[in-house]
């Protein structure tokens, strides 16, 4: 074995065990990866850092500050105030807004944030109905996670150029358009919406909360805009132009990082954020962990363990692309209750992306179908920070949460493992 192979081994372990573990920062062990295997000449200098200039970094790093300017506006403010203002009326209503509610929002703020914004709100409608919370709160916590990059919006706006640069470092030089990863995930949330609204909902314990002190300061989580009206509108035709432009980027001729670049910088020029905004407007740790991520991927190929680790997954691939599907989208569910979706998401794309290659078979829908599995997860306390939320304040018990949690996700994955293959027929 030669000395790069056991060097991107022991490398990879330390990252997922970062990721895993948090004992060292996720980008600070990406970043200590990629320098050791520079220094072992597994990877290169421009290797260790051209994805930093990748289009994945340029549109997310836009996205984000388009993002907080929009956060500057009073758009969540007056979403807010539709929901006190609500005339909800029924277990249903007040669960359409349980999972909408953060669905959306998830989209511009952290799905904690997201959930803890809605609840609030939603909990005093539900106490004036005599409602029971705990009917509520495990599906808020569901639509935070089914929310997380679903649409094509700020930092998601960037996540398939960010699957296709990953295919490209691994020697696969197909490409995911701007829908796919939205239109490939569609259809499990609606099937795990609709078990929860129609009748989903009555296998979760009816009690009182078990602990409030999640919702503690919530209320300054959303505050009226104090920007001119000007600049408020302004931040909005960035915003809506911003991902209108990225749709009909061929159209206009136009590529998607030119087009993100162009937004953020328009909204210091037009004084919307000042300079210091904009750059902590930026998740730095996320930038330095995605960047080096994708080298690491590139390493894979180079030393050859990708190849080794797809070669071992040849039964699995050899038969197909429903049966991959079905294999990876299973296993993904079942992992994702114990891990880190994002980092169970890094980790395992490379690595099938290769046996897809190995095998024949198209990877799109693997790569899909990591997604999609990787974010069902809030069976269990450990599968995501608004799962455990949701398990401290509504104090269920492991068995309520699978009890409620399992159902929903075996349906949503019948659908999406027939779903998912079906949709790169047609495309």
């Amino acid at each position: 074995m030669n000395i790069g192979l056991i060097v991107t081994v022991i490398a990879f372990l330390f990252v997922i065990a970062s990721l895993m573990t948090g004992f060292v920062a996720p980008s600070v062990a990406c970043g200590l990866s990629c320098a050791v295997l520079w220094l072992f000449g597994v990877l290169d200098m421009s290797e260790v850092f051209s994805n930093f200039v990748s289009d994945t970094i340029i549109v997310m790093i836009g996205m984000l500050i388009v993002i907080a300017a929009l956060m500057k506006t009073s758009f969540l403010w007056h979403i807010s105030n539709k929901l006190k203002n609500s005339k909800a009326n029924s277990v249903t209503i007040l669960l359409l807004i349980a999972l909408i509610g953060p669905f959306i929002l998830g989209q511009f703020i952290g799905g904690v944030t997201a959930m803890i914004a809605v609840l609030p709100l939603l909990l005093a409608v539900a106490k004036e109905l005599k409602v029971s919370p705990t009917v509520l709160v495990l599906p808020a916590s569901v639509g935070s996670q089914v929310g997380l990059v679903a649409l094509p919006i700020g930092m998601a706006a960037s996540m398939f150029l960010m699957k296709n640069q990953m295919m490209a470092n691994v020697g696969c030089f197909e490409e995911l358009g701007f829908w796919d990863l939205c239109f490939t995930r569609l259809p499990g949330i609606i099937v795990t919406m609709a078990f929860i609204l129609l009748g989903g909902w009555k296998l979760l314990p009816k009690r009182e909360l078990a602990d409030t002190s999640a919702l503690e300061g919530s209320d300054d989580v959303i505050v009226k805009s104090t920007l001119p009206r000007w600049k408020e509108i302004a931040a909005y035709v960035i915003f809506v132009g911003s991902l209108l432009a990225m749709i009909f980027s061929t159209q206009l001729g136009l590529s998607i990082p030119l087009i993100a670049t162009i937004s953020a910088f328009l909204c210091p020029a037009l004084g919307i954020l000042n300079e210091k905004e904009m750059f902590r407007s930026i998740n730095w740790s996320l930038v330095f962990m995605m960047g080096f991520l994708l080298s690491l991927a590139t390493a894979l190929n180079n030393c050859g363990l990708g190849n080794m680790i797809a070669s071992a997954m040849q039964g699995a691939f050899g038969m197909g692309a429903m049966p991959a599907v079905i294999i990876v989208f299973l296993v993904c569910v079942l992992l994702t209750q114990f891990m880190d979706n994002m980092s169970l998401i890094m980790i395992l794309s490379p690595i099938c992306i290769m046996a897809c290659v190995q095998n024949g078979i198209s990877a799109l829908p693997i790569v899909c179908a990591i997604d999609a599995s990787c974010l069902a997860s809030y069976s269990t306390p450990m599968s995501a920070p608004s799962s455990l939320v949701a398990y401290q304040m509504g104090g269920y018990s492991l068995k309520e949460m699978i009890k409620f949690t399992f159902p929903m996700i075996l349906i949503s994955s019948l659908v999406s493992v027939f779903w998912i293959p079906f949709y790169f027929s047609i495309r």
